[in-house]
């Protein structure tokens, strides 16, 4: 299968990428730059099933609010627009990455804080829509096992038996990683590129990329949280950080032990 066929493939997938009736009224409401909070935060609520999986996942951990957040509104608020329609995009590919790769919902909820901790300590714009990117950076594996699975299947054996990263073993298998399978099904929720191209990239970092501030946010955010244990991306592998990634944030490793003595009073409730 080459790479055009297995974008094929997962662009013809009904099961994560669409949701009846609610779904596609929502989407037009956060499309609409004259919408308000309030209105989507009724269309959401209507929905009793889908209102409780986008709470349910808002006060989940990755964004360690305080207080849990009891109303939709009030998730608009705090989050905004693209971040909210990114959550409700993903319910059903969340609700499938909670139950699949063993490690993978605890690796992708460390991921979302610490990306929120680097964009935090870099000054970065909207650190909740970093932290949302985090949590779905492994979707594309989600997907994967859901839909391919002898190929996931080979992936896996390489893994095993050869002790390579993930998505070298998925550039052999299927010519493509997750992260290129995500990227087709981001762009096809019609998500804006500031959140598909740091999933696409994240581990092939490149500075001169439109993005590229929260894609090196999202790079190192999971090598950080491979090297402190959080989960598991599915190998045992940690990749080197990119200098070119180190650059563009204009961080030291001065900053990254500040990173990472924050992800110990943080993300302590994470599980390993």
């Amino acid at each position: 299968m080459d790479s055009g066929d297995l974008r094929r493939l997962v662009e013809r997938i009904q099961s994560l990428p669409t949701l009846p009736g609610s779904i596609t009224r929502i989407t037009k409401l956060l499309d609409n730059p004259e919408t308000t909070a309030n209105g989507v935060g009724k269309e959401i609520e209507a929905d009793q099933v889908l209102s409780a999986k986008v709470l349910k996942l808002v006060n989940s951990g990755f964004y360690g609010f305080s207080q849990p957040i009891s109303t939709i509104p009030h998730a608009m608020v705090l989050l905004g627009f693209e971040v909210v329609k990114t959550l409700v995009l993903s319910t059903t590919v969340l609700d499938i990455m909670s139950r699949s790769m063993a490690g993978l919902w605890q690796h992708s909820l460390a991921c979302a804080r610490t990306c929120g901790i680097i964009a935090r300590h870099i000054g970065l714009d909207d650190p909740e829509a970093t932290s949302v990117i985090g949590l779905l950076h492994d979707l594309g594996k989600v997907v994967l096992e859901e839909h391919l699975v002898e190929e996931f299947e080979a992936v896996k054996r390489i893994i095993d038996e050869e002790n390579v990263l993930f998505y070298e073993a998925e550039e052999r298998v299927l010519g493509v990683t997750h992260a290129n399978v995500a990227g087709w099904l981001l762009e096809k929720w019609q998500l804006p590129s500031n959140l598909v191209e740091p999933i696409m990239y994240h581990h092939n970092f490149h500075p001169v990329r439109t993005h590229a501030n929260r894609t090196a946010v999202v790079h190192i955010a999971d090598i950080l949280v491979r090297a402190e244990g959080y989960g598991s991306g599915g190998d045992s592998r940690i990749p080197v950080i990119s200098e070119d990634a180190m650059e563009t944030l204009d961080l030291t490793m001065e900053d990254i032990r500040e990173v990472m003595e924050a992800m110990q009073d943080e993300i302590r409730d994470v599980p390993r």
